[in-house]
This record gives structure tokens, C-alpha cells and sequence, in this order.
């Protein structure tokens, strides 16, 4: 495999599930371009921008300053993240988890996919999770096109997500937007862009996999919101319309028509 014109891309994905919803979320992070005709390692600039933003999330909310950022605890007003070593209080909680979705403006314009799937959905054979991290990869695929190689980096506690990777990497039929493939409604378009497995990465060490936890939770929250599941005490304090708080300059535009915020539905 030939390192292709565009570089390679870092892609950290994570999950949130409460049935009948199956959301997933890969965040993009350049790792190698040709900056003024040389190979260079820029995934730093972006970790260093990154390490900035939790800086002023810390500052601006009275939060600590190594501690992870889950979107569930936050919302629950656990983990004990204020400086005082105390929780949240609700309306506290409301405001860091809008802050921070609206000023990840450092990452790349397109580079946030969301996928859900729902009890009905099906996709390759495949339901749930499995269905919903497949159509994240068809994503995927044609976000990389003939120009970017890729590397995934999946939150830990889930080595089947590498499973799913490796079929992906040989069998991923997928139909075309302009009505079919020579006749065929679906022609094998492998994940063949990226040089090597997939990994496994603890959240608590990746800025990146937070931020990916941060916007799929509010995905789901407002999803469920949408089908009247979510609780009324968190509807009215604000948890169904924080995912469009999010930075829409970082959210691919080309995911989905079908839906004005482009969370894609399998």
C-alpha cells in the first residue's frame, strides 16, 4: 500500500447506546501532511489546541484540570469535577457541556461523523451497534476517497469494534447515491485505505476520544428527545438541545441530507 497524496488521518470513535438507540461518532484528526513540500507529523498542532481548549474549559468553569470528561457524569452532576473536589450543580453542568461542544473549532471543518441506528434498522445483515458502526465506516471510506489513508483509535472496553474493522477492511458492499454500480445496487468497498488494525485507547488518555463521548451522548439525548423517551426533568434542563450547541463548521456536511443537524440514520 502506497502512502497516499493527502496524508493519513487519525479516527476516534465512540459509542452510546440505550435501546432502541445505537449511536456512534468518529472525531478526524489530521496526523501526516506535505506542508510546503514536506512529510510532516502535525497531529501535535491539534493535540495542542486540544490541550488548550480543556485549559479554558477548566478556567471558565472552576473544573479540574486533568480530570476525563464524560458526558454522562457531567449531565449526572458526578465525578466530583469542580475544583473543590464537589459535583456540579445542574445548571453548571449545562453550560460546561455547551462550552465545550461550541468551541471545538480547532478541529478540521468536516471532521465529526455521527451514525445511529435504531430497533428497526439493518444494514449489511447487521442491527444495533454493529449496524450503526458499519454505516459509520461507509462514511469513513468516502471521507478518506482516493486521497487520505486512514488509522482508527476505538474507546476501550469494546475489542469487538476491532472485529468489525477487519470486515470491513475486506467486505463492505455499499450503494451508490447516482443509482447503482454497473446494474448492481452495491459494489465491495473495503475499508483499503488504512495500513493497520485498529487500537484500543482509554479514554481518560485521549482528549479526542472525550470530545467524540461528549457530542455522540448529546446525539442521543437529543434523538430521544425527538421520540418523547427522554426524561422531562432533563428536557427541561436543556440536555435534549445540547448537540446543537455543537460547532457546525467541524460536523461533515456531506454525511447526510436527510437530516439538518447530519446525524446519519442507517
Amino acid at each position: 500500500m502506497n502512502l497516499r497524496d493527502g496524508g493519513i488521518d487519525l479516527f476516534y470513535i465512540d459509542e452510546s447506546e440505550r435501546f432502541p438507540l445505537s449511536l456512534v461518532t468518529a472525531v478526524r484528526v489530521p496526523l501526516l501532511r506535505q506542508v510546503e513540500g514536506v512529510w510532516t507529523f502535525v497531529w501535535q498542532d491539534y493535540l495542542d489546541k486540544a490541550i488548550a481548549w480543556r485549559k479554558s474549559l477548566s478556567d471558565a468553569h472552576n473544573i479540574r484540570s486533568r480530570v476525563e470528561l464524560h458526558g454522562y457524569e457531567i449531565l449526572a452532576h458526578k465525578g466530583l469535577l469542580l475544583k473543590t473536589h464537589q459535583n456540579l450543580r445542574p445548571d453548571e453542568a449545562v453550560k460546561l457541556y455547551s462550552n465545550a461542544l461550541q468551541t471545538i473549532d480547532f478541529l478540521p471543518s468536516n471532521s465529526v461523523i455521527t451514525v445511529f441506528a435504531t430497533d428497526k434498522s439493518e444494514l449489511m445483515g447487521h442491527k444495533g451497534i454493529k449496524a450503526a458502526m458499519f454505516g459509520l465506516f461507509q462514511r469513513i471510506r468516502r471521507q478518506c476517497g482516493d486521497a487520505v489513508n486512514g488509522l482508527l483509535l476505538f474507546d476501550d472496553g469494546h475489542p469487538e469494534y476491532i472485529s468489525y474493522f477487519r470486515q470491513a477492511t475486506r467486505f463492505m458492499p455499499t450503494g451508490s447515491r447516482h443509482g447503482g454500480w454497473n446494474g448492481k445496487a452495491t459494489a465491495n468497498l473495503p475499508l483499503d485505505m488504512f495500513p493497520k488494525d485498529a487500537n484500543l485507547k482509554a479514554s481518560r488518555l485521549s482528549l479526542f476520544l472525550q470530545i467524540a463521548d461528549l457530542i455522540v451522548y448529546s446525539a442521543r439525548l437529543k434523538l430521544e428527545a425527538e421520540r418523547g423517551t427522554l426524561a422531562e426533568k432533563r428536557v427541561k434542563r436543556g440536555h435534549a438541545t445540547l448537540y446543537d450547541t455543537l460547532n457546525a463548521d467541524v460536523v461533515n456536511q456531506a454525511a447526510t441530507n436527510k437530516r439538518r443537524d447530519r446525524i446519519v440514520p442507517v
